[in-house]
């Protein structure tokens, strides 16, 4: 793993492989980092490379998940254990949600704010691989994902 986790900006990704939690000095709150391509745009040059990500900040409760068009917090995404108190049933929970949703799904950050405030969205696989065409990371993704 990376030394220090990147931060997700706006653009479009495709995490791969397993999250992994990320001990911190916070030992009621886990923390999860993701491997992904990210694809972004700056200045109108689109840039793609794979990095380590914090991808806690996805299902924080000032983050905002757009299903359908409709605005979801995003800490409503994931089952809550049923011992709101036990810090092992939270990261769990999350683990699982990234590991059946997030992982080999193309996502868009739509935006950033500030303390990492997040507004997101699925998209469509052949969205993002027309974007990896795009970006020429076509090696780059053929590399990391079955799905394409």
């Amino acid at each position: 793993m990376a030394a220090e986790l990147q931060q997700l900006t706006t653009g479009k990704y495709l995490f791969f492989g397993k999250p992994a939690r990320v001990e911190g000095q916070n030992i009621m709150v886990v923390e999860f980092s993701g491997t992904a391509l990210g694809i972004t745009n700056s200045e109108s040059v689109l840039h793609a490379a794979v990095q380590e990500f914090d991808i806690s900040p996805l299902l924080s409760k000032t983050s905002t998940h757009i299903l359908e068009e409709k605005p979801i917090e995003a800490h409503k995404l994931y089952t809550w254990p049923a011992n709101l108190g036990d810090p092992k049933a939270w990261a769990s929970s999350k683990q699982l949600f990234f590991e059946q949703h997030l992982m080999n799904q193309p996502i868009e950050v739509l935006n950033v704010q500030e303390n990492q405030q997040i507004t997101w969205r699925f998209i469509p696989v052949t969205v993002f691989r027309a974007l990896a065409e795009e970006a020429q990371a076509v090696t780059l993704l053929s590399g990391i994902s079955t799905i394409f």
